[in-house]
């Protein structure tokens, strides 16, 4: 009797296992701060929070309910902010970098995929490509002076590490809601068109919330809505 239950248990992890391969789309929206290292070229400049905002679409192929490896495609602003002091007078001086970014890596999900709650890492690379933005300098009279990000980088494609830590929530068969925190690690030395300015690397963090979906979900889904409109 305990040989049968342990078969039937068996079975039945291997058909849920089973069931969660196949390719998911995954929507997604960060919200953090970003930041650059090695251009704050004098302790009269001081960091300052600079808000990043990253939203795409990916695409994952899980290879079972734990493992998957995806590639997708995001809009992101990110770049830093600086407080300039000088004397008595103080300003900003601001990059804001607009990328779009093209992230390849894989996901771990923990635990039984039975389970409504379960923990995940996300690893991975990301390349971007300098698409908008722009940089400039503020005193405290308001004086303002700037250029297009665009037109003062030579370097206009970026890459790095990406690392997320969270969890899923399973809602229904086959579509969960993500809550990660994000972070990017730039590996690329970024550098200036402008003679005597100091390269950089980017640098962000964030919270994340999405949702994806599976395959067979969406085909149950469109079946449900042909089924209502042929009633």
């Amino acid at each position: 009797m305990k040989f049968s239950y342990i078969t039937i248990g068996l079975l039945s992890m291997s058909l849920a296992s089973q069931a969660q391969q196949g390719w998911a789309v995954s929507d997604k929206l960060m919200i953090g701060h970003s930041w650059t290292v090695g251009n704050r070229s004098s302790e009269n400049m001081k960091y300052a929070f600079h808000p990043t905002v990253q939203f795409g679409r990916s695409a994952l192929y899980n290879f079972s309910g734990n493992v998957g490896i995806g590639l997708g495609t995001f809009f992101s602003t990110e770049g830093g902010r600086f407080k300039v002091t000088s004397g008595s007078e103080e300003g900003k001086a601001e990059q804001r970098m607009n990328y779009i970014r093209v992230p390849l890596g894989a996901m771990f999900t923990f635990g039984n995929p039975a389970n409504k709650v379960r923990p995940r890492l996300g690893i991975g690379g990301s390349v971007g490509f300098l698409v908008g933005g722009k940089t400039y300098l503020i005193n405290n009279e308001d004086a303002f002076a700037g250029s297009k990000t665009t037109k003062i980088m030579s370097t206009k494609v970026d890459a790095g590490a990406n690392a997320s830590l969270g969890f899923s929530v399973r809602v229904a068969d086959g579509f969960l809601i993500n809550h990660d925190v994000n972070y990017y690690h730039g590996l690329v030395e970024n550098k200036y068109d402008v003679a005597g300015l100091p390269s950089f690397t980017n640098r962000n963090i964030g919270l994340s919330m999405g949702f994806s979906i599976t395959g067979d979900a969406m085909k149950r889904w469109k079946g449900k809505m042909k089924g209502m409109h042929h009633n």
